[in-house]
């Protein structure tokens, strides 16, 4: 400011509190995946101030993974404002609710000279709370709960009109393991707070797993003894999950005090369970349970004590509000048996043998990787490749007795093949993987051998009637429902001119005429599909991607295909393969922007690089990608067999797609199409 240089180089500074007009041009080297926080450090350049020009911000992104809405901001150029602005046109307004959030927290007036400056505006609480009924809340006393001689508190924020009250603390301890002063551990926690009138509940969300909230919730509250929601009723945050599997339980077991508490996992849910259904002396503590909800996957973990939470998820301040509604509607439900979800819970068995009877339906990664699938790479030591799981083929090669025989198909076409088998300490072990050169990325700092990986997360085989085997581990889910497929879920085509035994467009690069696919894509332009794509080959995601456009609508119908024999008619088998392929398809209705990315990834690389378009562009499918910004998603699984004639099914083919039709609508509050022959 005293104009003594002309370049600043910082590194995690100037992000708020900095003003300075007369800098002008930012070259930004390392990015913050933060969208808030790269609009706040662009901030400080583009302050107006008479006789300057406009700012200019310099990116290097070419290998950086962005959110979207950071790849938007930089491929939209100069106009960053612009931006903001379409995000906060955008339909869902999530943008624009959290900026006029931001804008409504204001310092806790009154508050003086608070140990710490820090600002607390941007910040993201996991998605936990303890809840308590009460009438009223008074922010003013939270400083009343803590032991000021411990705890330095930072300036409080206060959003009235949400109702929602947050601030960080600090502690600074001597280390545990040396007997000296001069060193300590400096630890930083946030502390969140909402309080419903409408319910008359206050949230509390607290990352201190040792802070007492109860004396927190008194002083605020004026009760002396605040009435928090625990025992049972924090299990009915589990309702409404279908596919609901228990993958820990925390049991108190009274007649052994000297292991009273005993954490499970596995097999062993089950047995406690049972033992707890019987009435054996076995009393609930905690549980984390996995599956579906609302069409999404979802994950809860409730505590006796109070405490709920959604495992390794966050979420800005507004979202943990909007969390915390949801979980509150739930617990105070007295319609809700919370004894009755976990009766219906899925039983879980450790297998000693695999039935070499069992039909594989569909392999796939690990249930509990879907969140975060799109992030996940494979790499290999010795060169620099790397590709994302989720565009390789997991499948299951074989069932033996006491092994499982897999391989991954690399996008490049490379084959690796390992197996599981059964026994040893751990319930199974994964074999041939010692000395491979591959390793994951993106789970961790350093990455993980591929082997271990597996150890952690076998895959997930389907069965038939929805079931599923992961490593030694057979889960067999109680409240699954099975509905007869609606006939007008059934279209019969006449299939004119097509090769029942030619599947696919394309082999080898070669363009085969008369095929189910190009029969199929053909169809989908006829019904107005505005990009109909070929996914075809190892790391499909279907055969057919086909994309529609309304006003206010983007619907994408995923299609999957298979050859048959040279008639029509009614063979369970030319089922199996197709339905497998769409169960492995359904994870992408949870991430439609990671679709369009893998769509561009296809067609920029491989054996049909530039031929995947099939009708529309590239061009078109940018459009895409913005429309999905202001307009809702709808997605349709279908499958496409010529080889089925829609007269002739059989019970079996119908009760077999019934089960298939209730699996997609579980998880995904889909309805199967399916597109046979007349």
């Amino acid at each position: 400011k005293a104009k003594q240089y002309n370049i600043i180089v910082c590194v995690d500074m100037l992000s708020e509190g900095f003003d300075f007009p007369e800098l002008k041009v930012a070259a930004v080297h390392g990015l913050h995946k933060s969208l808030s926080v790269i609009l706040q450090f662009i901030g400080r350049f583009t302050r107006p101030k008479r006789g300057l020009g406009k700012a200019t911000f310099v990116i290097n992104y070419a290998d950086e993974k962005m959110s979207i809405e950071l790849e938007n901001l930089f491929q939209e150029g100069t106009g960053w404002e612009k931006v903001i602005s379409e995000i906060a046109d955008a339909k869902k307004k999530e943008a624009e609710s959290l900026l006029n959030f931001l804008q409504g927290c204001k310092p806790l007036s009154g508050f003086d000279s608070p140990d710490l400056q820090l600002n607390p505006k941007l910040v993201f609480p996991a998605l936990s709370c303890v809840c308590y009924k009460s009438d009223k809340v008074e922010w003013r006393n939270f400083s009343l709960a803590f032991n000021l001689k411990k705890y330095r508190l930072s300036q409080p924020y206060i959003n009235e009109g949400e109702s929602i009250f947050y601030f960080t603390t600090q502690t600074i301890e001597k280390v545990k393991w040396a007997k000296v002063d001069s060193l300590k551990d400096q630890t930083w926690n946030l502390i969140v707070m909402h309080f419903d009138k409408n319910s008359s509940l206050l949230y509390i969300g607290y990352s201190e797993k040792s802070l007492d909230h109860i004396k927190l919730v008194s002083k605020i509250s004026s009760q002396e003894e605040p009435d928090i929601i625990n025992g049972d009723e924090v299990f009915r945050s589990f309702d409404s999950i279908s596919r609901l599997s228990i993958v820990h339980a925390g049991v108190f077991k009274p007649a052994s005090h000297l292991h009273r508490y005993s954490r499970l996992s596995g097999s062993d849910v089950t047995t406690e369970l049972k033992r707890w259904k019987e009435g054996n002396k076995v009393k609930k503590s905690d549980f984390v349970g996995v599956g579906f909800r609302n069409g999404h996957p979802e994950s809860i973990g409730a505590s006796v004590k109070g405490k709920i939470w959604s495992p390794a998820r966050i979420g800005n301040v507004l979202e943990w509000k909007e969390w915390c509604l949801k979980i509150g509607a739930l617990v105070t439900d007295t319609t809700i048996d919370s004894n009755l979800l976990l009766v219906n819970s899925a039983d879980k068995t450790e297998l000693k043998l695999y039935d070499e009877s069992l039909i594989i339906l569909a392999t796939d990664w690990s249930e509990e990787l879907y969140d975060k699938i799109h992030k996940i790479e494979i790499k290999k030591k010795s060169t620099a490749n790397s590709f994302l799981i989720s565009e390789c083929k997991l499948y299951n090669n074989s069932l033996e007795k006491e092994s499982a025989n897999f391989s991954i198909t690399m996008p490049k076409g490379e084959v690796i093949n390992f197996s599981i088998t059964l026994g040893g300490e751990n319930g199974f072990n994964i074999v041939d993987l010692d000395d491979s050169e591959y390793f994951i990325e993106g789970l961790n700092a350093e990455g993980i051998p591929l082997k271990e990986f597996f150890e952690r997360n076998p895959p997930t085989m389907f069965l038939l009637n929805g079931d599923t085997i992961a490593g030694c581990i057979l889960t067999e889910y109680q409240d699954s429902f099975i509905a007869t497929i609606p006939s007008e879920r059934i279209e019969s085509l006449a299939w004119e001119a097509v090769d029942y035994k030619v599947e696919s467009m394309y082999k080898s690069g070669l363009r085969r005429d008369n095929s189910i696919q190009e029969y199929m894509m053909k169809i989908l332009i006829e019904r107005g599909a505005k990009i109909v794509f070929n996914d075809d080959n190892s790391g499909e995601k279907a055969d057919i991607i086909a994309i529609f456009m309304d006003s206010d609508l983007v619907r994408f119908e995923l299609v999957h295909c298979k050859y048959s024999k040279e008639k029509a008619g009614a063979r369970k088998s030319d089922l199996y393969d197709v339905c497998g392929q769409a169960i492995i398809s359904l994870r992408y209705k949870w991430k439609p922007e990671e679709l369009l990315k893998h769509m561009e990834r296809r067609n920029g690389d491989g054996v049909l690089k530039d031929k995947r378009f099939y009708f529309g562009n590239k061009e078109d499918l940018d459009l895409v990608k913005k429309a999905l910004k202001y307009s809702d998603v709808k997605f349709e699984f279908a499958i496409a067999q010529p080889g089925a004639e829609t007269l002739k099914l059989t019970q079996d083919m119908k009760n077999f797609l019934g089960s298939i039709f209730s699996t997609v609508i579980e998880m995904t509050e889909t309805e199967l199409r399916c597109y046979f022959n007349k």
